[in-house]
């Protein structure tokens, strides 16, 4: 999980993407990095920050509850950051969360245009932006996504901006297919907001 508050602290929480972690910390190393790492990111911890960032980015594993979409969630060292959770929660400071993790913008197969996922609850808590995953992610491919990502939300500023993660996502999408990335491994990638 990677999150600011007000635009300068950087939350990271990741469980075993490593990588990932290293590869967003660079980018943001002119900004106070937080990292709940393992048994830090417990679902008290994270949802303490995530109601205290700006920016987030969460690389764990999640998943959807399509009988009952509030319980879907964030699995996390000691449980699962539930949706209704966050959306139950202030969050006065919400720009930004990249949702690293798998099927975090997958609907319900029956009813595409209505069903609730991380990625629409997310907004619906008060995000601006949103990245998210329509259904499984390559961990191999993740880390390189965030960082074009994130590399341009940062170009010309040390602020980073949310309305430039869109085209940050499509940069990033066209580097790998401009290396030839199999398409399932880049197509997953939605961003909904600003």
């Amino acid at each position: 999980m990677l999150s600011f508050k007000q635009g300068t602290k950087v939350l990271v929480m990741i469980t075993s993407v490593k990588h990932e972690l290293r590869k967003v910390s660079n980018v943001f190393k002119e900004h106070n990095v937080v990292s709940l790492l393992d048994s830090e990111a417990t679902v008290n911890n994270v949802l303490s920050h995530v109601q205290s960032s700006a920016w987030l980015h969460l690389a764990c594993h999640a998943y959807q509850d399509t009988a009952n979409p509030l319980k879907g969630g964030l699995l996390l060292h000691d449980g699962t950051l539930e949706l209704g959770q966050i959306l139950n929660v202030h969050l006065p400071n919400a720009k930004f969360v990249f949702l690293s993790a798998c099927e975090t913008a997958m609907g319900d197969e029956k009813l595409m245009n209505e069903s609730m996922h991380l990625t629409g609850g997310f907004m619906a808590a008060g995000f601006q932006g949103i990245i998210g995953t329509l259904w499984s992610m390559s961990d191999l491919h993740g880390p390189a996504v965030a960082e074009g990502v994130y590399k341009k939300v940062l170009e010309g500023s040390n602020v980073p901006d949310v309305t430039l993660a869109a085209e940050g996502l499509h940069l990033a999408i066209q580097d790998m297919r401009s290396r030839g990335t199999p398409f399932e491994r880049w197509l997953p990638y939605i961003h909904v907001g600003v």
